[in-house]
């Protein structure tokens, strides 16, 4: 029994240090394991308890959207890290390529067409989705773009 209670305190105390909520969870479930031995439960319910816990623990988690299947946005999408992600920026001009120059917070940057948008760009306001590199990936703001010829 006292296993079971010093391996979900150790964990507890990996946890803390860590805050990967994993190690809660194999902490909740040496804790349950650590009852059924208690409560005079043999090694396979105790077993039994601990992978169930473990389990359910891990699908509430992950319904809860703290645990994800390969990040859904990267550092370039993510505004905690990217401060420039949802700003509206102005182009004057496009060039053929979907590409422009803009003037945005003091300096000159380069724009590109997010690939997702169909049409030819047209001068507006547009929203800045993504970075890569040293190059801002733009949406329109609102308005549809002029289709294209092709």
């Amino acid at each position: 029994m006292w296993i079971w209670f010093v391996v979900a305190a150790i964990a507890l105390i990996l946890e803390l240090l860590t805050g990967t909520f994993f190690l809660l969870l194999v902490a909740v479930a040496a804790a349950g394991a650590g009852v059924v031995s208690w409560l005079g439960g043999e090694l396979a319910w105790q077993l039994l308890t601990f992978s169930v816990l473990g389990i359910a623990g891990f699908f509430i988690l992950k319904s809860s959207g703290f645990v994800k299947r390969g990040s859904r946005h990267d550092a370039s999408r993510n505004t905690d890290v990217n401060l420039d992600i949802g700003q509206a920026v102005h182009v004057t001009d496009w060039s053929p390529m979907k590409t422009a120059v803009i003037q945005y917070r003091g300096a000159t940057w380069q724009v590109r067409l997010d690939p997702a948008v169909s049409g030819t760009p047209v001068p507006g306001s547009y929203r800045i989705t993504d970075i890569d590199g040293i190059v801002f990936v733009v949406t329109p703001v609102s308005g549809p773009l002029t289709p294209s010829s092709s």
